[in-house]
Parts: structure tokens; C-alpha cells; sequence
């Protein structure tokens, strides 16, 4: 009863916008883009995905889908899975304006930041009897697995939130030779929000694994196989 399959999926986004927070200020010498003072909004957004039941396989193949995907030790066979990736994304809005020396000016407006759950999907031993224990004791253990990722997910989102805001100023504002450049500008900044975000998933990531992999070991195998013995 293996149960965890993860995957990152990166997104990358950019685009011009219309809009923008930017007000003029006194600037500084050198940097023709310090007249702005502007300020990036965040729009963090997450989903749980909708979970689904998959009766198609038997014990064989489901224990050979959880080796290869290094989920299922030597000796030992999976009659469950659970699965699901980890789905990101990021992706900026930017505005161009006009600086100081006419230079063109790629400022970041908003930060549109994705992270989920994408295909939660519980796979149960298709030869296992729908009313006996085995199979209840099964779906009970792999909706556990479920849980924990949900629990995971709501504990960190708040905290990658206050991680994100601090990281909103570490990416400043382009200049550029002309306005056909702010795509790629804007590209780049985007390039590095991703950059700075990435350590923040993977540390979730790595904890919800942890996490994961106390309900998967020996002892607590051999407990539950205890409890439907003797039991159709």
C-alpha cells in the first residue's frame, strides 16, 4: 500500500499588461527605471483537485507501478496507490512605461502563483472483493494518504504566502532598448520569480514525503494486515 507519485509541472507565463501600480518618484542617478515607485501585487491561488477511484488494475501491476516509481520496497506488493503530482506555476504581469532618457521601462505589476494538487488518484487492487475487510482496509489506508497531503497543503500555503511577499522586491524592473523587448524582459523576470519560488515547493514537497512515509512502513503494515485476519 505505496502510495506516493509526485510531479512538478512548471508553468511559465508572461505577458504585457495594461494595468499597472507605479506612481513617478525622485529616482536615482544610473538607473533609468528608479523614477517609478511601484509596488507588485500577489495572487496566490491553490487547489485540492478532485479526487478519483480507479478499479483497472490488479496487485501485480499496481505493485509494479509503485517499483517503478521507487514506491514499493523488494519483497513487498502494493493491493493500493495513491497517487498525484504537484502542479506550479508562475507567472508575472508587467507594464512598460517611459524613464529617464526615454528609456523604455519593464515594470512588474502582479505575480500570479499556483501551487496544487493535479489528478489525486486512488488505485485499488481490482481482484479485491468490494464487501470484504481487505478492500476497506485498503481504501481506509490510501484516503489516509489523502488527508495527509490535504493537511500538508493547508499548513503551508499560508507560509509560502508570507515567503513569496518577501521575495515580491527581489526582482526589479527592466530597462530596454524598445517596446518589442518587454516580452523577453518580462521572460526573464518571470525566469527568476521562478527561481526564487522553486526552493520554497521543494521544501514542500520534501516534508509532505516525510510526512507521507510514516504511514508507510513494516510495523504499521503489519498492523493492519492484523486486523482483517480470520475476517472474509
Amino acid at each position: 500500500m505505496k502510495n506516493l507519485y509526485l510531479t512538478s509541472i512548471f508553468c511559465i507565463f508572461a505577458v504585457l499588461n495594461s494595468t499597472y501600480a507605479a506612481e513617478e518618484s525622485g529616482g536615482g542617478k544610473g538607473d533609468p527605471c528608479a523614477v517609478f515607485r511601484y509596488s507588485t501585487r500577489l495572487n496566490l491561488t491553490t487547489s485540492y483537485g478532485k479526487l478519483k477511484h480507479n478499479y483497472d488494475y490488479d496487485r501485480r501491476t499496481l505493485t509494479e507501478m509503485g517499483q517503478k516509481f521507487g514506491l514499493v520496497e523488494s519483497g513487498m506488493y502494493a493491493s493500493g496507490l495513491s497517487l498525484f503530482g504537484i502542479d506550479w506555476s508562475v507567472s508575472l504581469n508587467t507594464v512598460a512605461r517611459v524613464g529617464a532618457g526615454d528609456a523604455v521601462c519593464v515594470l512588474p505589476t502582479s505575480l500570479d502563483v499556483f501551487i496544487g494538487f493535479q489528478e489525486p488518484t486512488i488505485y485499488i487492487d481490482k481482484g479485491l472483493p468490494k464487501d470484504g475487510c481487505r478492500h476497506h482496509l485498503v481504501l481506509r489506508h490510501e484516503h489516509q494518504h489523502q488527508q495527509v497531503s490535504i493537511a500538508a497543503l493547508e499548513y503551508f500555503m499560508p507560509r509560502i504566502r508570507a515567503e513569496i511577499y518577501k521575495l515580491l522586491s527581489a526582482v526589479r524592473p527592466r530597462a530596454v532598448s524598445s517596446l518589442s523587448a518587454t516580452d523577453g524582459a518580462t521572460e526573464e523576470m518571470n525566469g527568476e520569480y521562478i527561481r526564487l519560488i522553486r526552493p520554497l515547493v521543494n521544501n514542500f514537497k520534501t516534508t509532505l514525503l516525510y510526512e507521507q512515509r510514516k504511514l508507510d512502513n513494516r510495523e504499521n503494515y503489519q498492523f493492519e494486515s492484523s486486523i482483517c485476519k480470520g475476517r472474509p
